[in-house]
Parts: structure tokens; sequence; C-alpha cells
């Protein structure tokens, strides 16, 4: 197949925003479904950086719209401008000696001279901006038993949260994960917060619900959407949403079930390792959740179970999954509609929210629209 150098997206927004722009988009009501307007931004790639981002951050401010793409290969950052749809810079970044910052995980766009570099699994965190001079480098140690901030821009995204001082970050906690008990998990936290100033961490309220692994293992991966007084976090294996304050105090717990979802989530106390790898690729589960803050809505993203036979085909779903679906769900978690797209068509891992609507990348190698034009 022939390679092409581009990033391409397609528009998605919901229905009645079409059919009514600018109205009361804050007490959304009506049923909603994903529809494609057919606007597409193409972005041009060199021949090292892959059309399948290793994640992707959307940034808007007064001087227009942005997306930060992060190229693991080169351990760098490249920032194109959505409304030219040109690349404006390349911020490569050391692995060592004094200016440098290590392998480059994640990252977290503040501002766009407050952008904060996470490194995975060393305690790395660096203060940066679009010169991709470093300003800072933070010193912390995790809290006993959890590791260093986990941020990923791909898949279960998780956006990090600066208040004043304190930065709170995704964590993962140390344990085997087919042998922790109810009781054990209560206890886990899904976050903790590091004080820039001082370098001291504290963990968050927030918990892992006991009865979550009840029914046998499961993954302990999920994504986390904030707006301006609220954290929403969605897991893996879990229909409901969990709603915080910006404290990581339980505020409230919304059932939000996919209609494409079993009641019941498998479970992976198998240690057979094709049998593994069909629980955590081909199962029902939620990954990622995203907040559309020009419209007042998030978008949960759902992967039905599909059946495999083989490892061939447990080898395609490992990047690049067969079916997912989108929920839209207002303010208050109350689902406005879903939509089932496509088979073998959109790569859901490469999205973003912009000020048009959700855009998808359609670089999934199967999409026929990408196979008829090579």
């Amino acid at each position: 197949m022939k390679k092409s150098y581009l990033f391409s997206f397609l528009l998605l927004m919901a229905l009645s925003f079409l059919q009514s722009c600018g109205s009361g988009q804050e007490n959304i009501t009506t049923p909603q479904e994903l529809v494609s307007d057919g606007q597409l931004i193409s972005l041009q790639i060199d021949s090292q950086t892959s059309n399948v981002s290793d994640g992707l951050v959307a940034f808007q401010d007064e001087n227009g719209a942005w997306l930060f793409n992060l190229n693991f290969s080169n351990n760098e950052i490249q920032l194109y401008n959505l409304d030219s749809q040109t690349l404006k810079k390349r911020m490569v970044f050391e692995l060592q000696g004094p200016g440098g910052v290590g392998f480059v995980q994640g990252f977290y766009v503040h501002s766009m001279d407050s952008i904060f570099l996470f490194g995975y699994p060393m305690q790395n965190l660096h203060l940066t901006d679009t010169s991709a001079h470093i300003k800072a480098k933070f010193h912390y140690e995790p809290p006993l038993g959890y590791t260093s901030a986990f941020i990923h821009n791909a898949h279960f995204t998780y956006k990090p949260v600066l208040i004043g001082d304190k930065l709170l970050v995704n964590a993962k906690f140390e344990g085997n994960l087919r042998e922790i008990t109810g009781e054990e998990l209560s206890s886990k936290k899904f976050g903790y917060s590091i004080d820039l100033k001082n370098s001291e961490v504290d963990l968050l309220p927030i918990s892992w619900p006991a009865d979550y692994n009840a029914s046998g293992a499961k993954l302990l991966d999920f994504s986390m959407a904030a707006t301006d007084d609220r954290l929403v976090y969605s897991l893996v294996a879990d229909h409901n949403l969990y709603v915080t304050d910006l404290q990581g105090n339980l505020l409230k717990t919304v059932n939000s079930k996919s209609q494409f979802m079993e009641e019941s989530f498998e479970s992976f106390d198998s240690t057979d390792r094709f049998e593994t790898m069909k629980y955590v690729l081909a199962s029902d589960r939620y990954e990622r959740i995203l907040y559309d803050e020009f419209r007042g809505v998030f978008y949960r993203f759902v992967f039905p179970k599909v059946d495999v036979q083989n490892e061939e085909e447990i080898d395609q779903l490992r990047r690049f999954p067969r079916k997912f679906a989108v929920m839209i769900l207002d303010k208050e978690l109350n689902i406005l509609g879903e939509t089932l797209m496509p088979d073998t068509t959109y790569y859901p891992g490469n999205s973003f929210v912009g000020k048009e609507g959700l855009y998808i990348s359609i670089s999934h190698p199967d999409n026929p629209a990408r196979i008829r034009k090579t």
C-alpha cells in the first residue's frame, strides 16, 4: 500500500447542532446523532512521522486553532495551525544531557507558554513552551505504592488539571491485577496532586469502586475529562461515570450504559495469552472521554465486543479497532444519543474536539476511501 504523508481528520457534528447553529447549547435536551458534514482537515507530514499519531492535543487561543502532535520516534512535538492546516513549529527534545528531558510519554498544554512534559516510568516532569526551551524541571516522589504520573494522549486520555501551584495527574498503583481484592481496590486512588513549588504529593480522595472486579479481574484503566468545575472519570469496564469536584471529592455516580454493550463485562482470569489479548482488544470496553467546551457536551468512546478466531485477527485489532461507537452526553451526563460508526473507517485513538465539532482520523488502513486512493 502506498504511504500517504498526511494526517487526515473528518469533522463529525451532532445532527441538531447542524440544524440549529447558535441555539442554547448549554441546555440541549433533544436527541443527538453524529453525522459528517464532509469537512476534511489534511495536515502534511514528513517521512519520519506516522499518519497514526502517538498523541494529539487540540488547543484554542486568541491567535487561532492549534493541534499538537507527539512523535515518539523523534521525541518531538509538532505544532500545526488548524486554520491554515500548516506545520508551524517542531519542538525536538533531547533525551540526555543538560537540556535532556528523557522520553516524552505524554504532555499537557496549559497555554502556549506552559506545556508540561511527562516521562514514564521515570519521574520526569518538565515545563516548556513552543520554543522547546525548558523553563523548569520538577522533582517529585510518587505516593508510596503508586507510579509516576501516567499521561498518554491517545486511547485512555487524561487531561491534567492545574489549580494554582498544584497539578492533578493520573496514577497507576502497584499490584497484581488478577489478585487484587475488592477491599484492596477500594483503597486505591485515581490520582494525586503534585505541588510545583515544594514537590509535595497528595492522593486525591476519589477511589476505585469496591465492586469493580466482583465478577472477576478487570483492566484498571480509565479516562478523565475536565470542565471548569468538574472532573468526569470513565472506567474501562464500568457503565457508570464518576463525577468529582476539582479537588477529587466524589459528587455523584451516573449510570451511562451504552446500548451496544452487554450488561456485564468479561474478565481476564485466564493466563492464556490468546484469551488475555482477546479480553484486552476484543471484549466490551470504554476508552476515551472528551469534553466539548464549545457545545457543553461529552463524547464517550465505546468499543463493543467483536469475534476473533486467531492471533492474526488480534494483531489487526492491536492498533486499529474494527468498530466503535460514540455516545453524546450533556453536562449533567444525560445520554443525548449514540452513534455506531462504520466498520474499519475511522481511527478513534486520534480524535479531538475543535470549534466546529469532533474530528476523528480516517487513517484506518482498511478505510475503503483510503484504499481507493492508493
